[in-house]
């Protein structure tokens, strides 16, 4: 097998390395906003945000530090908290 052909290519190995990183972010989200009895409904508006994004988020997306600091503040979250989990995260954002 040729080394273009091999489906662990380094290109594809980082793409599937941030998504994962990036799902891990946003179940840890999730798990926050459960925690406090949160619905995305609320999360999500508390936020300034439209559902679909929040919920872009809890699936994998990556936000810029705006949107995780707003979304702390919706769940009443540290922002040192949230620090650690995007430095926890940090190969999300690579």
């Amino acid at each position: 097998m040729r080394v273009s052909q091999h489906p662990f290519t380094r290109r594809r190995f980082a793409a599937f390395r941030r998504k994962s990183w990036g799902r891990l972010f946003g179940a840890f989200l999730r798990d926050a906003r459960l925690e406090r009895g949160r619905s995305v409904e609320d999360a999500a508006g508390a936020a300034g945000m439209e559902v679909s994004e929040w919920e872009a988020v809890e699936a994998g997306r990556v936000p810029d530090w705006a949107t995780v600091c707003r979304m702390a503040d919706a769940l009443g979250v540290d922002r040192m908290g949230i620090a650690s989990l995007v430095l926890f995260c940090h190969e999300a954002w690579d």
